[in-house]
């Protein structure tokens, strides 16, 4: 049975729902098809037959019309938003697949390795290095980088000033460390980082010979369930019970790591994401270990 399923929102969300996908083709008894704005999410995966990019293929192109089903789902416009929900045990539901917290997502990038091996030696990075974002919520798909930096959500973003404090008690602890910056080249820089503007997948792909990640609620969240790499993640305006991972630490300024406790949330609180650097670093050194 053909099943095509239309799965729209951010990177991060269509990471997310690759982990539905080994037990949705072995529902329908063969690879499934997706219809979404960000078909790399899906390249290389053996349990996807086709994947169509939805500002260039219409949902009544023949190919998709040859389906037994199209199934679609807002995640966002059900019981997840009463915030008790991880975003993959929502999909799970609204798709009727049986949930269990092994599943992760999981993307497939080899094929960008020799990619990511040219920019770090074309930027001079030999040794150890970690990847960092600590502001997003721009869409990649027909970016402009003349365009001003305007957020989606700023208020997932950590102050650029608390950012540069992380930045420098890492690199005073590991002076041969590279810190990559992973934002795209509108956004926020910083002293002691190198910007990496390469297409995402790559940045998946460099993000599995890491040495951990620090981040907010982004892409990278999402990529680093894929490659199992550890890190810590900065929490402001949404949930880390419904978007995060327990492999990584997860920070918010009003609870403590990895305890979700609803009645401490207050989403239009702007002190949500202003987790003190001292804490951050602790995290990343836990992460890292002694050396």
């Amino acid at each position: 049975m053909l099943n095509t399923y239309v799965i729209e929102g951010g990177i991060g969300k269509c990471t997310a729902f690759t982990a539905l996908i080994p037990k949705l083709a072995k529902k329908a008894g063969e690879p499934i098809q997706i219809w979404t704005p960000y078909v790399d999410c899906y390249a290389g995966n053996p349990e996807v037959a086709m994947a169509f990019e939805q500002q260039t293929i219409p949902l009544n192109d023949p190919r998709l019309l040859k389906s037994d089903n199209i199934y679609y789902c807002e995640p966002y416009k059900s019981n997840f938003v009463f915030g008790k929900e991880h975003i993959i045990e929502s999909y799970c539901r609204l798709f009727d697949i049986e949930y269990d917290e092994s599943m992760k997502p999981k993307l497939y990038t080899d094929q960008h390795q020799k990619k990511a091996d040219e920019w770090l030696t074309q930027n001079g990075v030999t040794g150890d290095y970690v990847l960092v974002q600590f502001t997003g919520g721009q869409s990649p798909v027909m970016f402009n980088p003349q365009n001003q930096y305007i957020s989606s959500n700023p208020g997932r973003n950590y102050s650029p000033y608390l950012a540069q404090q992380v930045i420098d008690k890492i690199k005073m602890r590991y002076k041969d460390l590279t810190i990559i910056d992973t934002t795209l080249p509108n956004e926020p820089g910083y002293q002691n980082t190198i910007k990496c503007t390469e297409h995402w997948a790559v940045i998946h792909q460099m993000l599995k010979k890491s040495k951990g990640f620090i981040s907010i609620d982004t892409s990278i969240n999402h990529f680093s369930a894929s490659t199992k790499t550890k890190g810590v993640v900065l929490w402001g305006n949404t949930r880390f019970n419904q978007f995060g991972y327990d492999q990584n630490i997860n920070l918010h300024y009003h609870m403590k790591q990895n305890e979700w406790n609803e009645s401490k949330f207050k989403e239009n609180d702007p002190r949500n994401i202003m987790v003190d650097p001292d804490e951050v670093f602790k995290a990343y050194v836990s992460i890292r270990g002694k050396k």
